[in-house]
Order: structure tokens, then sequence, then C-alpha cells
């Protein structure tokens, strides 16, 4: 049987994770790139045919706009996709995070953020206080979680070394850190030392290609 175009997929119950603040995450989701390769009508088809309801991008992958126009294009209520969004370190720093995210809601077309990372740990090379950097970010990081714009804030590519201080400056410890992990990397120190802290730990893994 063929579905008329304006009919929905209705999503099979997904399995979602609580994160620490109670809201709930779906545990799988489609993840974006800035390696080149976005296809527009994939993403409309994994939302629309597949079930799909977590949207993983960032501004370092210059898609925001694409996938804001995917969301609409697949009719799925823009309450029933979780979309993640990154900001990049080029960006860190109180001020313009939050200039930044007002700039990544108006390209995907939506007045708030399911999940807000920052990128990295690293900092501009012109950075003179790295600590003091990360620390203005998440408080403006914070500032937008407390104002309901983000449902939930978190870091990506955070190690241990990287969390320990990073936590010392917090008032909001991450809901989530989004790292790399597959059964050729698997961090189980890093795993074992979020779960400890109510860090909710995300897999983001690449997706494989034959001969390559």
């Amino acid at each position: 049987m063929t579905r008329g175009t304006d009919e929905i997929y209705l999503a099979p119950k997904f399995h979602y994770v609580k994160l620490s603040n109670g809201v709930q995450m779906p545990k799988l989701g489609l993840g974006m790139s800035h390696k080149g390769g976005y296809s527009h009508s994939a993403v409309v088809y994994a939302l629309r045919e597949c079930g799909y309801r977590l949207i993983d991008t960032a501004v370092r992958y210059s898609n925001e706009h694409q996938i804001g126009l995917a969301i609409k294009e697949s009719k799925v209520p823009r309450k029933e996709v979780f979309i993640t969004t990154k900001l990049w370190p080029a960006q860190y720093g109180y001020e313009s995070t939050l200039i930044d995210f007002q700039a990544s809601c108006q390209r995907l077309a939506v007045n708030y953020i399911d999940l807000y990372l920052m990128h990295w740990p690293e900092c501009p090379s012109s950075c003179t206080d790295r600590r003091q950097l990360l620390a203005d970010t998440w408080r403006a990081m914070e500032l937008l979680y407390h104002k309901g714009l983000c449902r939930a804030i978190g870091v990506s590519n955070f190690w241990i070394d990287d969390l320990q201080g990073f936590l010392l400056d917090c008032t909001v410890v991450p809901h989530v850190n989004q790292v790399e992990c597959h059964p050729y990397h698997n961090p189980r120190e890093l795993i074992a030392y979020c779960r400890q802290r109510g860090i909710q730990f995300e897999v983001c893994e690449r997706a494989f290609r034959p001969g390559g």
C-alpha cells in the first residue's frame, strides 16, 4: 500500500534515555557531518518514513538551514523532533555564545534547541585563558537553559582531564557528553566517570563506508 504525500509515518515507540533533568532524549538519532555528502532527501526520508526523531548537527557542519527546511518538509511536528546543535570554539565567550545561539535558532527556524553542546574543549589559538573562556561560555549556556531556550546543555569530545577542571566552574552539570565510541574506540573510564556524575554519555559514530 502506498501512502499519500501528506501522510506521515507513525514512528514506532522508540527507546528514550532520561537525562539528569528529566528530559527524555531518543536513544537513536541521525547525525550530520562537516565533510560534505549532505542529502536533503535522505534527512526528510529518515524523519518521514523511518521514524527518526533525533537530528544532530552543528554550526561547523554548515547545514543548520537545510535541517530546518528538512524538518518542515517532513511535516513531523517540531515538538516531536529532538534537535541537537553545537557551538564551535571560534564563537566561545559569554556574549558571542548568546549571539551564535540565536543565529542557530534562526537557521534552524526554531525558537528553542533541545540539546545545545560545546563542540570541543579546545579554544582558539588567540585565547590566553582557556579555563576562563570555557567557564564564560558555559555560563552563557546556563543562562539559555534557565530561560528555557535550551531543554538541555552539554559538551562534546570532553575527556576526563577536560571535565575535571570544567566541572569546578559549573552551576549546572552538563547533561550530556557526546564522544566518538565504537568497537575500536571504547573509552570505558570516561563512560564510568560521566555515569558517576550524572552526565549522559552519548555515542557519536561515523557511518561505515565500504572500502574506506
